[in-house]
């Protein structure tokens, strides 16, 4: 296997909280990995460790077989499920700023807005716009300079059918320009015609990993994402309770 991103046991404890249990987890180059599980399971706390936000207690993170430091950061492309963004700017005026940081011409912006369509409202101010105008800004902002790695948190949130598939079109786009994806999502019906890999995180601790067609093996061809999610956990929930009445 070909792991651009390896983690290895990696762990975050917030006192008595562990918010992160021994997760290992490798991502191939190209791979669209689904990160998923219900909220406080540690989706965000390991996205907050690849991007340097939150320092682990114990394990490693690798990228291209490198410890993931400053240096390695600059490949990321990261948007956050809440896009923190000056509303009195406009939306290029925000663009520009965020595209600035990551030393990206305007040019750049600019074609990125208009994949997202936005560039027709380049100049309406930030608080004038719907959330999912606000997804795509963000989405805009993260795919500035082509990072070799996105890292979405909850993308789909707030777009109509058509602004999804659009949105499925463009994160296309990204993996055949050879970029690897983390997406956190609840919205599995959205991931799954994307998805390459799977990982479920339950309780800091994750409960499942694979290829898209090694769960649907084990758990039936035909079953959607969303089915598979829900075995998961409550293989998960009856282990548990199988281990507390031993």
């Amino acid at each position: 296997m070909n792991a651009s991103l390896q983690i290895t046991g990696l762990s975050k404890r917030y006192g008595s909280v562990c918010a992160l249990d021994g997760v290992e987890l490798p991502v191939e180059r190209c791979a669209v990995l689904a990160l998923l599980g219900p909220n406080g399971a540690g989706k965000s706390t390991l996205f907050g460790c690849l991007l340097g936000l939150t320092p682990p207690t114990y394990g490693t993170i690798l990228w291209h077989g490198k410890p993931i430091g400053d240096t390695e950061r600059t490949v990321i492309g990261y948007m956050p499920e809440r896009v923190a963004l000056y509303s009195h700017s406009s939306v290029l005026e925000n663009g520009l700023f965020f595209a600035g940081l990551k030393n990206q011409p305007s040019a750049e912006l600019e074609y990125q807005l208009r994949r997202v369509g936005l560039y027709h409202v380049r100049d309406r101010k930030v608080r004038q716009l719907s959330k999912g105008m606000l997804q795509r800004l963000g989405l805009a902002i993260a795919l500035c300079g082509r990072p070799e790695l996105l890292i979405l948190d909850e993308p789909f949130n707030g777009l109509d059918p058509a602004l999804l598939e659009g949105l499925q079109g463009i994160l296309r786009q990204e993996r055949e320009r050879g970029a690897t994806m983390l997406i956190s999502t609840h919205t599995m019906s959205a991931i799954e015609p994307l998805a390459t890999h799977v990982a479920v995180l339950l309780e800091g601790k994750l409960a499942a990993q694979g290829s898209i067609e090694a769960l649907r093996e084990q758990f039936g061809t035909e079953e959607s994402l969303e089915t598979i999610y829900h075995a998961i956990a409550r293989d998960r929930q009856r282990t548990k309770l199988e281990e507390v009445f031993a």
